[in-house]
């Protein structure tokens, strides 16, 4: 049975130590899986996320975004009071901090897998900061689930960016219909991108519970993100 367990790993320039949880499968890992949360902090999905991927032989880990805002919180979308505490801390959060988070828990997983690719697996923020990595190449391959502002940074992908997968839900409160038009007119060229809409899914779809849940749209989501990881790591 894989169980994962919450660490400290250091901060890119090594003078923090940041929350993070990580698993590990029963063999030698296939790949290297970093799952980038949305604004609800480490909560019981994100360790869920991290665990399923170390079932399905991946080294998985996922670092603290909120670590300096609101170190350890863990935070229910479905509680109008939490949705509404994540915001402020959302509002609180820079892009290059986030990234920064991102990076060290690349650094920690490559220290342990030095032989392992590695991909981002990102939700919401973490959907935007998957696709920014992957427009960086900081990783090797990139899923990003309902990112928000995606549209705003397609000049930062160039064209040789690493395996791209993007989902969307049509009726995402958060992503327009002509953001997810922009973004698929941006790749529509591009054979190492593939972009999904899923029809009567909002923002969060894919989230394991709760009531933003979309349940053939989530196992069909994460089953194309697991076949796209497959593939390319």
């Amino acid at each position: 049975m894989i169980l994962g367990q919450k660490i400290a790993i250091p901060s890119v320039d090594k003078g923090h130590q940041i929350p993070a949880y990580y698993a590990l499968p029963d063999h030698k890992p296939k790949g290297v899986i970093v799952v980038i949360p949305e604004i609800f902090g480490l909560n019981s999905g994100i360790r869920w996320r991290v665990d399923r991927w170390a079932k399905a032989g991946y080294f998985a880990i996922a670092a603290d975004l909120f670590w300096k805002i609101a170190p350890e919180v863990e935070l229910d979308p479905d509680l109008p009071e939490e949705m509404q505490q994540a915001m402020l801390y959302y509002q609180k959060l820079e892009n290059e901090a986030a990234l920064a988070t991102v990076e060290a828990a690349i650094q920690y997983a490559r220290s342990k897998q030095p032989d392992c690719k590695i991909a981002t697996v990102g939700y919401c923020l973490g959907g935007f900061l998957s696709f920014i990595l992957a427009a960086r190449k900081k990783v090797d391959a990139a899923v990003c689930y309902y990112g928000v502002d995606i549209d705003q940074h397609l000049s930062e992908i160039k064209a040789d960016h690493p395996p791209l997968l993007l989902h969307f839900g049509d009726h995402d409160n958060f992503v327009s219909e002509q953001a997810i038009k922009t973004i698929r007119s941006a790749f529509a060229e591009q054979k190492q991108a593939l972009l999904y809409v899923y029809p009567e899914a909002g923002h969060g779809f894919a989230t394991e519970k709760g009531k933003r849940r979309a349940e053939k749209s989530a196992e069909l989501a994460d089953q194309r993100s697991l076949d796209f990881i497959e593939r390319n790591l």
